[in-house]
């Protein structure tokens, strides 16, 4: 197995394991900050894309129930 220097595998940060074999995970965002950052990429881009979304979005919003 090649050297990798202490640099991480190109997996999620998210599922990266620790030590002890736990699942460390981001900090979640304050309220205050999810709301800030849905207004701000609310304003900044269209509700109705220009263009087609591609597949994984689309599944995405379908999950959301945002479209479907």
């Amino acid at each position: 197995m090649p050297e990798t220097h202490g640099e991480r595998s190109h997996g999620s940060h998210a599922a990266a394991a620790t030590e002890a074999g736990s699942v460390r995970r981001p900090p979640a965002l304050a309220p205050h900050i999810r709301r800030h950052l849905g207004h701000t990429l609310r304003a900044f881009y269209p509700a109705d894309p220009a263009e087609p979304v591609g597949e994984r979005i689309e599944a995405l919003l379908i999950r959301l129930g945002k479209i479907g």
